[in-house]
């Protein structure tokens, strides 16, 4: 985290926090491992995504907050006893920390365990705070209810005791949760240990205020029973001084000219700011105008100026606890309240959050589920080995070159990904994995990337043998990689790579030639392995000279092998471009007894005309049958020869044009 990052997040300017980073410095330091918001997208994700940490609301948590409401007040009611003198029940407030205890334990043990470098202990104690605080500050008032003598006269007392007891739980077990942990993964304990939380127990304001105003008023008690400064007078002097310097700033000149040397014209208007800058005030009480007996003494000087840097770390940190977005799983959508949203400026009351958010869920042992599904794309350049072999032995001046093209190629596919607001996962040697939440407009992506490399080769792109691409939507696993410097990224792993993988190389060819390699290693002569091999060189010959007028195709050899020179994506692709994407009108062009349904998708670029043919099933290795979708630029195909259809579900519309085309070529 830099101090930079951070001053953009926060609303500023507050009651204490001034708006610049030297300001912010001084109560966090650069790099300090305090956590920032991450991106939540709306159910459309077509607005700008807002900030926040998404927390799931489960009955775990809900447990968590009420056990927390029985201790806390199990700990002010046996204060009260040892008050009035009566006998104490300490069973009960141990009952209730047993409760309370094992379920902070767990969430602590949960955050620690799965947090990898993403602070999911800190973010844990921003959540959590909010309740503590809550719960906390209201002690008096609560007292007051239920002890009405005792209200007035030990409030606060009780307040701070009762929180003393509590900080001192919560640390012992955080503590050995974080030597535990520090012993098993050989990390060291002061970066286990939630640096929230450490600055919660060195600042008691941030566990017992929600809000703290500009008069400080809601420090009474603070004053009185933590720093142990009579908090009425010190608040009548702190009133008397605010006023006293505003008057002088208007009437001595000495004193403006000082302020306009040292901190600039603004703050002539708003001499407030200048109480916030700490050391004011030593300077201010310093001029020989400045009354001690009835302002703030040198004991209260002393005071003001460790309160304020306190202050400003508690709006710091209040403000963070605002970007907490509590959310609700309800009939299988992520729901939150929209005035939790910062920035999102909708007069709604709810809104619900896009299916790919991730919100933490403390209860669960890994927080955040790794498994997501997500649309991949991939892309692959065909035979880039044997290209690269045959450059090697033209010389360096051609290698050089051919790197640079390569080099500046893999950069506008970068940007075409970027412009289709797809996410750069890996590079996989000659190609790449990219993920998106937007299937029309990956499959867009898809189809001018398809475009840019026949422009390419058009312009001698020395690979020039092919382009394979795949697109799916399946369950991909994402594992937290922590990288020096940068914090900690996501790594693609799972299911969902291996599929696309499949889709573009096929494996049966490279299959073969692993059977083809063995045998001639084992002894048997070339000719008699081409003989064996015959019946399958035949099938995909006669299948190639079909599609050799093509410069992209796709096809199911007649062993059951996808060949994939083209554009090809899964059914469960499919299906979700025709549920979120797709709109409008369809069409079906024939051609050589095929039928391709035909539709457009939108980019910022205009429309993108779209071709759609159901190859059948190939078996792909690891994978068993897979039903394979041609996917095919409809852009050069005059739209006089598109039949329209009637509409319906993209996927039954594509099935539907596979049987009557299936149909046709048993009749042929």
């Amino acid at each position: 985290m830099s101090v930079s990052q951070l001053l953009r997040l926060l609303r500023l300017p507050g009651s204490f926090l001034l708006h610049n980073e030297a300001d912010l410095g001084r109560v966090v330091e650069e790099g300090a491992r305090i956590p920032l918001p991450q991106r939540i997208f709306l159910e459309d994700e077509e607005a700008t995504p807002v900030l926040g940490f998404p927390v799931l609301l489960t009955a775990g948590s809900g447990a968590l907050r009420q056990a927390l409401e029985h201790y806390i007040l199990a700990e002010q009611e046996l204060e009260i006893e040892r008050i009035r003198g009566v006998a104490t029940n300490d069973r009960k407030v141990d009952l209730a920390w047993s409760v309370y205890g094992t379920l902070l334990v767990e969430a602590t043990n949960n955050a620690v365990s799965s947090s990898f470098g993403r602070l999911f202990p800190s973010i844990f104690w921003l959540y959590h705070s909010i309740a503590v605080s809550r719960v906390l500050k209201e002690v008096p008032a609560e007292i007051r209810r239920r002890h009405h003598d005792l209200g007035k006269t030990s409030g606060g007392a009780v307040k701070y005791r009762v929180f003393q007891r509590f900080l001192d739980r919560v640390l012992a077990e955080t503590y050995e949760i974080v030597q535990n942990a520090g012993a098993d993964t050989d990390e060291a304990e002061d970066e286990l240990f939630p640096e929230i939380l450490a600055r919660m127990r060195d600042n008691v304001l941030i566990l017992t205020e929600d809000h703290i105003g500009p008069d400080l008023r809601e420090l009474t008690d603070f004053l009185d029973y933590s720093l142990y400064t009579d908090s009425a007078d010190f608040l009548q002097r702190f009133e008397d001084l605010q006023g006293w310097h505003v008057q002088t700033m208007q009437e001595n000149e000495e004193l403006r000219g000082l302020v306009r040397s040292f901190y600039g014209l603004e703050h002539l208007t708003n001499p407030w700011q200048l109480m916030l800058r700490p050391g004011y005030l030593t300077f201010l009480s310093g001029l020989k105008h400045y009354d001690a007996s009835k302002l703030f003494d040198p004991e209260y000087v002393r005071v003001w100026e460790q309160l304020l840097l306190r202050l400003k770390e508690f709006e710091l940190l209040s403000d963070l606890r605002r970007y907490v977005v509590p959310i609700e799983e309800r009939d299988g959508k992520f729901r939150c309240r929209a005035g939790v949203l910062r920035g999102l400026g909708t007069p709604r009351k709810e809104v619900v959050l896009s299916f790919t958010t991730r919100p933490l869920d403390f209860t669960n042992p890994l927080v955040v589920d790794p498994v997501v599904r997500r649309f991949g794309l991939v892309y692959d350049i065909t035979d880039f080995s044997s290209i690269i072999s045959i450059l090697r032995r033209s010389g360096t001046a051609a290698q050089d070159l051919s790197f640079r093209r390569i080099f500046r190629f893999q950069r506008r596919v970068n940007s075409i990904a970027s412009e289709h607001k797809a996410q750069l996962e890996k590079y996989l040697g000659d190609g790449a994995l990219y993920s998106g939440r937007h299937p029309g407009l990956l499959l867009a992506a898809a189809i001018r990337l398809q475009r840019y490399y026949k422009r390419v080769v058009e312009e001698d792109f020395p690979f020039n043998r092919g382009m394979r691409v795949a697109l799916n939507y399946a369950q991909y696993r994402l594992l937290p990689i922590q990288t020096v410097g940068v914090g900690h990224r996501y790594e693609f792993f799972g299911h969902g790579i291996v599929e696309l993988s499949r889709l573009v190389t096929g494996k049966t060819t490279h299959e073969l030639d692993e059977v083809r390699v063995f045998l001639l290693a084992n002894g048997y002569s070339p000719e008699a392995v081409d003989r064996f091999f015959e019946p399958v060189s035949r099938g995909q010959t006669r299948r190639l000279s079909a599609e050799a007028n093509e410069p992209f195709f796709s096809y199911i050899d007649h062993s059951g092998g996808l060949v994939n020179e083209g554009i090809v994506a899964t059914e469960a692709f499919v299906e979700q471009l025709g549920e979120i994407t797709l709109a409008g009108s369809c069409g079906v062009y024939r051609r050589e007894g095929r039928r391709y349904l035909v539709f457009e998708v939108e980019d910022e670029a205009g429309a993108v005309a779209v071709g759609l043919r159901k190859l059948g099933s190939a078996r792909l290795k690891g994978l068993g049958e897979v039903p394979i979708i041609q996917i095919v630029d409809a852009a050069p195909w005059a739209q006089s020869q598109i039949e329209p259809v009637a509409p319906g579900p993209l996927m039954e519309l594509v099935e539907e044009q596979h049987r009557m085309a299936a149909a046709s070529a048993g009749r042929a």
